[in-house]
């Protein structure tokens, strides 16, 4: 038999069962005691669990005078809401009713771009990389390389200042005033930019900056920098070849210059440093202008100046027309002079003048107002030269390309005919035929132009094609070569100096038109020779082409050598005003012809 430890009980081998005289306690007690204990048990349960206990709704874990079941942060005695459910709370969290995860400038407020920065102070709210813009130029602080310095620079720095708005910071520009110029590699200060202002043509070369004639070679070492055939010794516009427009614009003739009606018979002439430059209209008409009215008399001179003067003198006369002696009006405010004197500075006048000749402003009779215009240019820049002319009350007008360089090479030629020991033109003709260019690829070039002009017009005989070309040729502005004085001055031009300068004399009208039907495959020749427009006038010097045309007739020459039995037919090319045909000849007599032939 087996006793429990307190000898109460006693194991039969089944289960436990009370001792023999053990001390029992009484059923009641067990009664009263058991229940007691079970209720107390579950109270404790109750209070003890934090689901169930009653004071679980006012327990404050953090001590922070918020209840558990409300406090957001019941760890934390420094928090308890969170108004915006950001994960912040209200007392450190600036945006308390905005969500925002900002941790930098403000705490739990709105940051888009996520780089820590609130929208609020982030001058870049959608740029992570950005946030800060101290010198507010738009430029954030992490790339502006001048943070307390606003600008806008872009290219070398950013947002530093950029005084031309260039893109270059003016630390980085070394012409911090000029938009069009950045960089100076040689540092010779001319910037790199080719189409800024003052370009460096060879920017790597510290010794040179400008080629003023496009010809490689810069302008420092260049002996003639603008390339129009003068040396800068010499050359008073080293750097242009200066040229200039006179534009003849309107005339009133305020005296009475005819007894019998009110219509004067007008015509003016020009000359540059005591040298003719021609009368217009031309050399054998004139305006008809009704007195007191103000007339347009159009018309323009092209006037190459003289690259070795400065000071031009400009001299403008105004004729009027009579069947005995013709009338020099005054045009001029002088009292000394009845022409118009203008002096020209060809290096300071750059930009367009405007001038008025009055004669009514002094006393002398026979006034007339000359209103003009002179436009100094650079003769360079000329690329193309627009030139009308008529035939058969037809109007054409051809837009001709010549090439500078061409030009000056013509120009800077020796033009002089030698007299020494000449008796006659026989002795010099050979040296007026050097001046036509049949060979020369412009010339060729406008002929082959012309010929299709003339073949589109209707013109497609030989005949027709050669008088198509003798009314282009004669339609260009005589210009005779005399001074001042009258005195004849020779100067034969080159056809491309004719075409250039839109004038030219019989010789130069002779080697034009000579070129240009040569070039096509005709056969022509020069002849010079003394005539007269009527009985009363002296001989006086002339040239012109002839053109031998098969089953032509009219006034003609017979060749000489292996052409002495072809007849070469006159052609007045200086003429062509609609009634000097090809083998009419315009003149009151011809003497001391001689003929040349030109290949």
């Amino acid at each position: 038999m087996t006793l429990s430890d307190d000898g109460n009980w006693q194991w039969n081998g089944q289960e436990w069962v009370p001792a023999p005289g053990a001390e029992m306690v009484s059923s009641s007690v067990i009664k009263t005691v058991v229940p007691s204990i079970l209720i107390v048990a579950s109270l404790l349960f109750v209070l003890l669990s934090p689901s169930l206990s009653p004071f679980e709704s006012i327990k404050d874990s953090d001590g922070d005078g918020y209840s558990d079941d409300i406090d957001v942060f019941d760890s934390d005695p420094n928090e308890w809401f969170d108004s915006d459910s950001d994960g912040l709370g209200n007392n450190q969290d600036d945006c308390p009713l905005e969500f925002g995860d900002s941790t930098i400038d403000r705490i739990g407020c709105l940051d888009r771009d996520a780089d820590g920065y609130s929208d609020l102070n982030d001058s870049f709210p959608l740029d992570p990389s950005e946030w800060l813009d101290s010198d507010e130029d738009g430029w954030g602080d992490n790339q502006d390389d001048c943070i307390h310095e606003a600008g806008d620079s872009n290219q070398d720095q950013n947002g530093c200042l950029d005084s031309d708005a260039d893109g270059w910071s003016d630390a980085g520009d070394p012409f911090p005033n000029d938009q069009t110029q950045w960089v100076d590699t040689d540092g010779d200060g001319y910037g790199d930019n080719q189409s800024g202002n003052n370009p460096d043509v060879f920017p790597n070369d510290a010794n040179e900056w400008k080629d003023s004639d496009g010809d490689g070679m810069g302008d420092n070492q260049d002996p003639d920098d603008d390339n129009d055939g003068y040396l800068d010794t010499y050359d008073v516009n080293p750097n242009r070849d200066a040229a200039i427009f006179l534009n003849l614009s309107t005339f009133i003739v305020h005296d009475a210059m005819d007894y019998f009606d009110s219509y004067s018979e007008i015509y003016f002439c020009v000359y540059m440093n005591n040298m003719s430059e021609g009368c217009v209209p031309d050399q054998n008409s004139y305006w008809s202008l009704t007195t007191g009215a103000e007339s347009d008399v159009s018309t323009s001179f092209y006037l190459d100046l003289d690259e070795g003067i400065r000071h031009h003198q400009i001299e403008i006369e105004a004729w009027d027309s009579d069947a005995f002696a013709d009338d020099l009006m005054d045009i001029s405010d002088d009292s000394n002079y009845e022409r118009l004197v203008i002096q020209f500075d060809s290096v300071e006048q750059l930009s367009e003048v405007q001038i008025v000749g009055d004669g009514t402003q002094d006393s002398n009779g026979w006034d007339g107002e000359l209103a003009l215009e002179i436009s100094p240019f650079d003769s360079r820049s000329i690329t193309r030269i627009t030139h009308t002319w008529d035939l058969n009350n037809q109007y054409f007008e051809l837009d001709m390309d010549l090439d500078y360089s061409t030009y000056v090479y013509y120009r800077s030629l020796d033009h002089s005919i030698d007299w020494t020991g000449a008796e006659s033109y026989a002795d010099v003709i050979g040296q007026y035929a050097r001046f036509s260019t049949p060979n020369a690829p412009y010339i060729i070039e406008l002929a082959t132009t012309l010929q299709t002009m003339a073949n589109q017009a209707g013109y497609t005989s030989a005949l027709d094609v050669a008088d198509f070309i003798h009314a282009f040729v004669g339609d260009i502005q005589y210009v005779y070569d005399l001074d001042d004085a009258g005195e004849q001055s020779e100067y034969p031009k080159y056809p491309i100096e004719m075409l250039w300068e839109q004038g030219g004399d019989c010789e130069d009208a002779s080697a034009l038109y000579i070129s240009l039907v040569e070039a096509l495959g005709y056969d022509a020749a020069l002849m010079l020779g003394l005539t007269k427009s009527n009985s009363e006038e002296e001989w006086g010097g002339h040239a012109w082409p002839v053109l031998h045309l098969a089953d032509h007739s009219g006034d003609a020459w017979y060749g000489e050598g292996e052409k002495a039995s072809l007849r070469f037919y006159f052609v007045e090319a200086t003429g062509h005003f609609g009634y000097s045909a090809i083998g009419e000849n315009p003149w009151y007599d011809l003497t001391d012809e001689v003929w040349y032939d030109i290949e």
